[in-house]
């Protein structure tokens, strides 16, 4: 080791081995000596779409909050709501179609989901859940987040549990950053 713990340092994992992906990164002590330090899985390839884009004049974010029984999503809408340099549109337990319909409808920036997730069982797909009653995968909303990446989408954030499979989709959508 040769590092400073005072410099920002990033680990990126480039692996589709999902045994090494689930292990928990989090706790390894690297990042107890170096409090800088991030850890990001990353896919083996990456094909930016490169597209000219219009700047929007403030951040557009797109939150949102879906079924979140027994979690507090309130933290996170309170932190959205005081970004000053953004425009924040809220989502709360959406129906399929208003989500999909606020998708192709602006440019966004930014996509922000807290409530359930789960990945299936071999973390190769995942489900968010809107509402009470309704779930979607990302292959579901695949045509949706292609037009929003092409209008510009460029972070999807996603405060869910087990959120691999989500990952894993996303990533072959291209979406910038997640």
């Amino acid at each position: 080791e040769r590092l400073s713990s005072t410099e920002e340092i990033r680990v990126i994992l480039q692996t589709e081995n999902s045994q090494l992906q689930l292990l928990p990164w989090h706790l390894w002590d690297l990042l107890e000596r170096y409090p800088k330090a991030e850890i990001a899985l990353a896919s083996q390839s990456y094909d930016r779409i490169h597209k000219p884009r219009i700047a929007n004049k403030l951040v557009n974010i797109l939150a949102i909050v879906g079924n979140s029984q027994g979690i507090d999503t309130q933290a996170d809408q309170t932190l959205l709501q005081r970004c000053s340099n953004a425009e924040v549109s809220f989502l709360v337990e959406p129906q399929r179609k208003e989500l999909t319909d606020h998708l192709w409808g602006k440019n966004w920036d930014i996509l922000f989901f807290a409530g359930h997730s789960s990945s299936n069982r071999n973390t190769e797909s995942g489900r968010i859940y809107l509402n009470q009653t309704d779930s979607l995968t990302i292959s579901e909303l695949k045509y949706a987040l292609r037009k929003a990446i092409e209008n510009g989408l460029q972070l999807a954030i996603f405060n869910s549990c087990d959120g691999l499979g989500l990952a894993r989709e996303l990533a072959d959508l291209q979406i910038p950053q997640m």
